[in-house]
């Protein structure tokens, strides 16, 4: 196990979430969604100008994705839909979700085993909506699940969940390092599940190095950590942005036992994302080096 060489990421200014949250976030309140919509056209043409770094990384992905030279369309549509999830997270936030048409993998067995277990981890990624799973999920089914979040690292994200929904920034645990671990088993205790996006490491967290594509990269491993220990069902889910106002929810709980290492698990975690990518490549939602350069992934 190695400690997260990689240049942390939290340490660059999240310039991509905060940028389309300040724009979109006042659209979205005054126009139509299709109205707002037609804007993104300009508004993703402007940024794509101004952003090197971020063109880069996703040039970088797409081409490991898409199996073929990536044309600038593809960048395009890879921000396009960036944008397009966080219009939609305003709709989510506040509870408008009937303009939307969502699909889900093994809803019944998922709502089964919530019904026995309603203390469970899931474990997801910078892919797609994650506040269409929260919102659905609580809205539809009256399944509460708690988010831990780096609240000085999206702040843009804490102000607009307290301005439109202030009930689900009471949903957040704030990540603050190894209490972190605490805070998380307690409320599991209390009967409530956690979700952790657990493709970035946080800081110093310990992490492994698993393949992504042809990448290699490092993983965070507390939650892994904390599953072995308390023999917790993990459970990996995603809610893919399938284009126009459809999305498709997947949540599958994965079968690990004390044996399982956790460089296991993690690879195993990071498949699913990546079949996840193979189905819905403009989801994937990491605008910056999130692979290891050779020395790194050597090292760890």
């Amino acid at each position: 196990m190695a400690r997260n060489n990689l240049k942390d990421w939290t340490a660059q200014k999240e310039r991509t979430s905060g940028f389309w949250l300040k724009i979109i976030r006042r659209l979205a309140l005054l126009l139509p969604r299709w109205a707002v919509g037609l804007l993104l056209h300009p508004i993703t043409l402007f940024y794509l100008l101004i952003s090197k770094q971020q063109k880069a990384a996703s040039r970088h992905y797409l081409n490991q994705v898409l199996d073929r030279p990536v044309r600038f369309s593809d960048v395009y549509k890879h921000f396009l839909w960036f944008a397009t999830t966080i219009l939609d997270r305003v709709y989510f936030l506040t509870g408008r979700i009937d303009g939307f048409q969502v699909e889900y993998d093994n809803l019944e067995e998922w709502r089964a085993s919530m019904a026995e277990n309603p203390a469970q981890l899931y474990l997801g990624a910078h892919f797609g909506s994650l506040d269409a799973i929260r919102a659905l999920s609580l809205d539809q089914y009256g399944i509460k699940i708690k988010i831990v979040l780096k609240v000085d690292q999206n702040q843009a994200l804490v102000n607009l969940l307290n301005e439109l929904n202030p009930g689900l920034a009471e949903n957040v645990i704030p990540y603050n390092g190894m209490k972190t671990i605490f805070d998380i088993h307690e409320t599991l205790e209390s009967g409530n599940s956690v979700a952790m996006l657990k493709d970035r490491a946080v800081g110093e967290e310990a992490t492994v190095t698993v393949n992504f594509f042809n990448d290699r990269i490092a993983v965070p491993v507390s939650g892994f950590k904390l599953a072995k220990r308390f023999n917790i069902p993990i459970n990996v889910f995603f809610s893919r942005f399938e284009g126009g106002n459809k999305y498709h929810v997947h949540s599958e709980q994965l079968e690990f036992d004390q044996q399982t290492s956790l460089q296991e698990m993690a690879q195993i975690f990071m498949n699913r994302v990546e079949e996840q990518c193979r189905i819905a490549p403009y989801n994937w939602f990491n605008f910056y080096h999130y692979w290891l350069d050779t020395d790194e992934s050597d090292a760890g």
